[in-house]
């Protein structure tokens, strides 16, 4: 018989079930794989995984954690939940478990790998921050009995061996490959001391030498690590998550709108102390960062303020414009650090002196950018533009950055826009004559009737000095005459190589 969704239907309501009793706690795998030696978490689970011929994932969640996976790489900071699920299937004592993670870290500051290269600040996007990518030493792999992955090599920041005073490599050193962590979902077999691609044995590869400053430094570099306070040459605490900002910002003056003389003269004043040849052919690796950053430390502060008088670059308040993210007490830390190192302004009586005018100019950053619109001359649209910036409350090295000068030259239109005014600024000075004078002069100068003989260079100069009252030397009026001049200049042809005229004449 047909029913209907408005049919009523007799029902007897029961009480309510009781609550499931907890799950049993899941029995242990058979067998064991105790960590070696600073291993990390990921390495351990491939090599305890390996003998069942199943993945980590399978063997120690079987897909029931989903909630505690979650997030770029759970090998790294695993959830504490997650912790206590793998030492009760595996028999570790969770503390070990910890101890094999980077779990009380900062993601941000440990996982950039290769954080101190050239390319993670010169290029246009940010460098891969791919959690599995590694660092081997060549001679820990050719040492171990068991083949595995130390904890310290899976940190970005990570550059040196201390054990061995050997550089770490992060591409094979045949192929060419970038060295990965394999997934904990993968089925292949784990050999940590062979490239993924060709195969090739890590072990045997020849390393190069770390330098002692970098290695004294990388050894500090885990102290703080560890502790969470960096220690400034002087005695200035700063947290670990500070200081890296501060590397970044020390190299980001090397690598960062800066030309290559520049760099070049930097380097060798650094190879000058270090030794010919430290820092390689090409000092645009992780390993040269830290080796770079050995250097300005050991000087501190000094160095600082040569590094960037090398570089011939930006003032404090500049740098730290480049890195926005910052939160704002990060910032004021490192402001007040740079600042009392390489200060960002002169006396009061000595700095400033421009701002009053600009402030004061009748003419606001819009009605600036309105008449550059409308002038015909090149240049002066350009200073109007940049004015107009400084106008609008920019900084000065920012204006002069977005019209692609450098802050000097702006610095001295506003030098002479505060003595002469607006007109001042924008006139292309040539010599002792602005603009418009040179201008003057040099219509003068054509009107000149060519039915009489030719001007000389002492009727300009002494035309200049009746005008303007200014003296200018006899090259420059010479210069005017030859330029502007409405005489035709007759070319002296020399007779040809070889000609006989003479002869036929003397005949």
């Amino acid at each position: 018989m047909p029913w209907s969704e408005k049919d009523l239907f007799e029902v007897e309501l029961f009480e309510p079930a009781a609550e499931e009793t907890a799950a049993p706690q899941r029995p242990m795998l058979p067998g064991t794989t105790n960590p070696l030696p600073d291993e990390a978490l990921a390495s351990w689970l491939l090599r305890y995984a390996e003998p069942f011929m199943v993945t980590p994932e399978n063997l120690l969640t079987q897909g029931r954690d989903i909630e505690l996976e979650t997030g770029d790489d759970w090998s790294r900071r695993p959830h504490p939940a997650l912790i206590e699920r793998i030492a009760q299937a595996t028999g570790i004592d969770p503390m070990v478990v910890a101890n094999l993670t980077l779990w009380s870290g900062d993601q941000s500051v440990d996982d950039l790998r290769d954080r101190f290269s050239a390319l993670r600040f010169r290029a246009t996007s940010t460098v891969s921050r791919r959690k599995r990518r590694i660092a081997v030493c060549p001679h820990c792999l050719a040492e171990d009995t068991t083949p595995y992955v130390r904890r310290e090599w899976i940190v970005g920041w990570a550059t040196v061996c201390q054990n061995h005073a050997a550089v770490l490599i992060g591409n094979c050193p045949e192929c060419g490959y970038r060295l990965r962590m394999p997934a904990l979902s993968s089925r292949d077999d784990f050999a940590p001391d062979r490239c993924p691609r060709c195969a090739f044995r890590l072990g045997a590869a020849s390393p190069r030498e770390a330098h002692d400053a970098a290695i004294a430094l990388h050894r500090q570099f885990k102290a703080a690590h560890d502790s969470k306070i960096f220690l400034l040459p002087g005695g200035e605490k700063l947290p670990w998550r500070v200081a890296l900002v501060l590397f970044d910002v020390l190299l980001g003056t090397i690598w960062i709108d800066t030309k290559p003389v520049m760099r070049r003269r930097l380097f060798e004043r650094i190879e000058g102390e270090f030794g010919r040849g430290a820092l390689g052919p090409a000092p645009i690796g992780s390993y040269e960062g830290l080796l770079i950053l050995a250097w300005i430390l050991l000087g501190w502060p000094d160095r600082v303020r040569t590094t960037i008088a090398i570089m011939q670059g930006p003032r404090p308040r500049r740098q730290m414009e480049r890195w926005r993210h910052l939160d704002e007490t990060t910032r004021e830390m490192l402001l007040n650090l740079l600042l009392a190192i390489w200060p960002d302004q002169k006396p009061a009586d000595d700095r400033g002196w421009w701002r009053g005018w600009i402030d004061n100019l009748p003419q606001t950053g819009n009605e600036l950018r309105s008449h550059a619109a409308a002038d015909r001359f090149p240049h002066r649209r350009a200073r109007l533009m940049a004015l107009a910036d400084v106008r609008d409350g920019m900084p000065v090295e920012l204006a002069a950055q977005a019209a692609g000068i450098l802050p000097n030259t702006l610095y001295t239109w506003l030098r002479r826009g505060a003595a002469d005014g607006l007109e001042a600024a924008l006139d292309r000075q040539r010599g002792m004559l602005n603009q418009a004078q040179a201008i003057e002069i040099t219509q003068w100068i054509a009107e000149a009737p060519t039915n009489q003989p030719r001007w000389r260079s002492n009727r300009v100069k002494n035309e200049v000095f009746r005008r303007y009252g200014l003296e200018i030397s006899l090259n420059a009026a010479r210069r005017l005459l030859r330029i502007h001049g409405p005489w035709v200049r007759r070319r002296i042809r020399s007779p040809h190589r070889g000609s006989r005229t003479d002869a036929r004449v003397h005949d």
